[in-house]
């Protein structure tokens, strides 16, 4: 076994003891309510999408009740999104204006979750999404899956990527400086090329590591819901995660590495993306 299986098996032992988890998927697309990628599938550009953001107050946001709900059903752990592809954050970071504390609602709805399910005793995660079509140093045409793919107008000639990924590497040490002790961070996702250290992705885990060494970290930052990247192999990559992340299906029997050995594994499966709207 080598030194990063054993780190992995370390960290996820708790992980494969709690076994039933929240995953609280949600954000401005809960207004259109037509699902979080609302924005590509129906190519929305960020001047359409603004009424959402003008309009967001989600008077029914209620993570107490959610926690003791949660806690009553047996859950060990919570995850919430943080900021998801449209690049709306729930927390209230310094890096952006595109954040709840700047909507109707007026809130870090980030800090008000983790202090409710800490308060449950549950151990807490956030999802933060490596896309973003709301920065404008983000790829728009030609991307695969941005709004603005296919309209010429958004060409990406004026656009810095590395200067998106410092922004991303800020935010996400913003999460891990600013909101105490999590256990779980959840980044989604990569796809094509935007894949692995595309992402810098040995930078960000070695500040995650050294920020919050316990925390575990799923296996998206070079790899999607259908795909497992190096975490099934025998040279698992610095930042290929603690655990494999299937969307949408349940494995029979359970996730495997090549020699057929058992690796952690959560699957997610999506329920209502208005709920609590």
């Amino acid at each position: 076994m080598n030194d990063i299986v054993k780190a992995r098996t370390e960290r996820t032992k708790w992980f494969l003891d709690a076994r039933f988890g929240m995953f609280i998927h949600w954000g401005l697309y809960a207004i259109p309510a037509r699902g979080e990628w609302v924005r590509s599938i129906e190519r929305i550009s960020n001047e359409d999408y603004e009424s959402y953001f003008e309009e967001f107050n989600p008077t029914r946001y209620n993570p107490r009740e959610w926690a003791k709900l949660a806690k009553e059903a047996g859950m060990q752990y919570a995850v919430l999104t943080a900021k998801h592809h449209d690049g709306f954050c729930l927390f209230d970071s310094a890096l952006t204006d595109y954040k709840a504390t700047n909507t109707p609602a007026g809130r870090d709805l980030v800090r008000e979750f983790l202090d409710a399910f800490r308060a449950e005793g549950l151990k807490v995660g956030l999802y933060y999404s490596l896309l973003d079509w709301h920065h404008p140093d983000y790829p728009h045409y030609g991307d695969q899956n941005h709004p603005m793919r296919d309209d010429p107008a958004y060409g990406n000639e004026h656009r810095d990527f590395n200067r998106y990924l410092e922004y991303m590497h800020g935010q996400v040490r913003e999460l891990l400086t600013g909101y105490g002790h999590l256990d779980i961070m959840w980044f989604d996702f990569s796809y094509g090329e935007m894949a692995g250290e595309k992402w810098r992705a040995t930078k960000l885990i070695q500040m995650v590591r050294e920020l919050q060494p316990w925390i575990i970290v799923d296996n998206r930052l070079e790899a999607g819901g259908e795909s497992y990247g190096s975490i099934i192999t025998d040279s698992p990559t610095f930042y290929s995660g603690d655990f494999a992340s299937p969307e949408q299906m349940i494995p029979p029997e359970g996730m495997t590495d090549v020699h057929g050995d058992p690796i952690p594994w959560e699957s997610c499966m999506t329920l209502n993306d208005h709920w609590g709207y």
